[in-house]
């Protein structure tokens, strides 16, 4: 069958179970990160009082500095310092190994790298519970490097789908992937609290012990379903195969195998790879003000408390979950349909989703007492809105650079990195009474990061394999000819 007449089908298919690996994948792999910030409450002993501890009334709530429990029995007598360090060890990890997990993709393949990394961070999530009982600053360390494991994996995903997706599938097989993330999110506080009142082992270790099997379970499955490139597939259909190659290959150059250098002067002066930095970081700034910042106003202004508000917590990460989904299903019709360029649709994608953010973040920031629903309802809004960023700046580092998209991206998220290290301490510093006004300065600031970063993204961005990205004969590729990516273009339409 010819793969420039027919598109075989995305679903089912093997690019979209691989998809669906991906997906579970960064779900555990979100659940292992984010588990100790909920395990944490029922492991450190407050034991405190409300007696002597003053009170703030807040849209005529009492507010405390402590959790309304008057008493919270746990195993470990540590001061907030300490929980902080166990808290922050994971990201200094994280921030290291970005860049290393895009090149260790490209040269020894992306399933390998996936794999070593989510198995090892399993692992180490198992003995999580005797790092804790052996010491703070073993525990520490152990965290520091599940974080430097988990640095390396998104990007190595990344690189699989340069190889992987189809042009015109980009944006929905992307999108499906990291969507495992917000369920990730959602799925591991319930859990968690459960666990701590019912678990085995005092409660909190079984979090750690749950999420590490199944950690374990999902790399056997991934071995067997995954594999680096199409061509290798065992169980792959001919004309799936000959679909993914051909549509690739006539966008990159035709790839025999080789593994071409990185040009790192062309990726670091290119505006096309600096226009996907700049709206990677101020996505990541906005999302850590949604995720770190905006739980506190809401109990410094209005005297809400989000993880007391249940299933209503979840709401804007399923709204964020279906966006994404969403996002790249429209993203890949408009572009199949002809309605908007590739570029163009990167740029609407961004627009809407970090100025629309940047709207809803402002709009509650001038809700008042009485407007709880309201104020829920732009959170939902902002957060669901910002999954569009998916199908802008994430899906086009792997069109503008694919061999190396795993090293541009693990660069990108370097540098976002730091939004999560700076965006909280700046809140911090503007909001040292926790009033109304300040959080207002607080929300405009974000929005105009969040427009800043949209803006610079629409001016330079290109919807285009850059020049310096494609393989060249010299490293032992041979050009596709234009006519042949022209016609796939059209076929895959």
């Amino acid at each position: 069958m010819d793969a420039a007449t027919t598109k075989p089908r995305l679903v089912p298919s093997t690019r979209f179970a691989l998809s669906l690996a991906m997906f579970f994948g960064c779900l555990v792999t979100y659940m292992m990160r984010t588990n100790m910030s909920f395990a944490v409450v029922c492991m450190v002993s407050e034991n405190k009082t409300d007696t002597g501890v003053e009170k703030v009334s807040r849209c005529g709530k009492e507010m405390t500095p402590v959790d309304s429990n008057s008493s919270v029995i746990g195993e470990f007598d540590w001061d907030k310092k300490t929980t902080g360090m166990v808290l922050s060890s994971f990201f200094y990890g994280y921030i290291g190994s970005q860049i290393i997990g895009g090149h260790l993709a490209s040269r020894y393949g992306g399933k390998r790298v996936v794999f070593i990394t989510i198995l090892g961070s399993s692992l180490l999530t198992l003995a999580n519970p005797v790092a804790a009982r052996t010491s703070e600053y073993a525990l520490a360390m152990l965290r520091a490097a599940i974080g430097f494991l988990q640095g390396a994996t998104f990007p190595a995903m990344h690189t699989m789908w340069s190889v992987w997706g189809p042009p015109l599938e980009l944006s929905v097989l992307t999108g499906v992937t990291y969507a495992g993330a917000q369920i990730g999110n959602v799925i591991v506080l319930p859990l968690s609290g459960f666990l701590c009142q019912y678990g085995f082992d005092g409660g909190w270790p079984s979090i750690f012990y749950i999420l590490g099997v199944f950690g374990v379970i999902w790399c056997a499955v991934w071995w067997y379903i995954s594999s680096d490139k199409p061509a290798t597939h065992p169980r792959i259909s001919k004309e799936e195969k000959q679909y993914i190659i051909t549509s690739v290959e006539a966008s990159m150059g035709k790839d025999t195998g080789k593994v071409p250098s990185t040009p790192w002067i062309k990726i670091l002066t290119s505006p096309a790879v600096w226009a996907c930095w700049a709206g990677h970081f101020a996505g990541d700034w906005g999302a850590y003000t949604m995720l770190v910042s905006l739980p506190s106003f809401l109990k410094d202004v209005l005297g809400l408390n989000l993880s007391s508000l249940g299933a209503v917590a979840s709401i804007p990460y399923m709204a964020y979950f279906c966006a994404i989904n969403a996002g790249g299903i429209l993203a890949d019709t408009i572009r199949s349909k002809g309605i908007l360029s590739t570029l163009n649709t990167r740029r609407a994608a961004m627009l809407v989703a970090l100025v629309g953010q940047g709207l809803f973040l402002v709009l509650s920031g001038y809700c008042g007492c009485g407007q709880d629903i309201l104020v829920i309802i732009f959170i939902t809004c902002g957060m669901a809105v910002s999954g569009f960023q998916y199908a802008g700046f994430v899906v086009n580092y792997l069109e503008i650079a694919p061999p190396f998209s795993g090293t541009v991206m693990g660069t990108g998220n370097t540098i976002s990195a730091l939004a999560g290290i700076i965006s909280p301490a700046v809140t911090s510093y503007l909001t040292p009474n926790g009033t109304q006004e300040e959080w207002q300065v607080v929300m405009w600031l974000t929005a105009g990061i969040l427009t800043a970063g949209a803006l610079i993204f629409s001016i330079f961005a290109s919807g285009e394999v850059q020049p310096w990205a494609k393989l060249s004969p010299e490293e032992g590729h041979e050009m596709a000819p234009l006519r042949e990516g022209e016609k796939i273009e059209l076929a895959t339409a």
